[in-house]
């Protein structure tokens, strides 16, 4: 079966009975666009119902996660897990700047300058991160003391 001129033509086949046929010439159809116009506006009104259901159900979800980070949040608020967790995180956040004060120090000093290279770009970055994430710990951890201190009266 070959294609020519739009139409559909077969050289002549085999049937099993060994008689030669050959089939009639069929014009190519041509989907309908009016049906396929509103096959596309059914699936875009079914895509709607579908992400309405779907945010729905997120929507229980969230509620959920909601709840239970609230019992979660009054376990995880006490003291003995509250106060190593801050001083974990000003220790590292401390830790992270005395590093990297270290390191600019060092790559600054007389003797290294025979060996010192520009910074590439990534590194530059990776310093730049890294120093602002540090920061940021550290102010988080001051404004949950200052705002702990505020609210239940306690130093920590």
């Amino acid at each position: 079966m070959f294609e020519e001129d739009g139409m559909k033509v077969s050289i002549l086949a085999v049937s099993e009975m060994g008689e030669i046929s050959s089939m009639i010439e069929e014009p190519i159809m041509e989907p309908p666009v009016k049906r396929s116009i509103g096959a596309v506006i059914l699936a875009a009104i079914e895509a709607v119902c579908v992400v309405y259901l779907s945010v729905a159900k997120a929507g229980y979800a969230i509620a959920a996660a909601a709840v239970a980070s609230g019992v979660w949040a009054t376990i995880l608020h006490r003291d003995i897990i509250r106060i190593p967790v801050l001083t974990a995180s000003a220790g590292g956040a401390l830790a992270n700047i005395f590093l990297l004060w270290k390191a600019h120090r060092l790559r600054n000093a007389p003797a290294a300058a025979w060996r010192k290279r520009p910074m590439k770009m990534s590194e530059r970055w990776r310093i730049g991160v890294v120093l602002s994430l540090s920061l940021l710990a550290l102010l988080v951890t001051a404004i949950e003391i200052y705002f702990h201190h505020l609210l239940h009266h306690t130093l920590i």
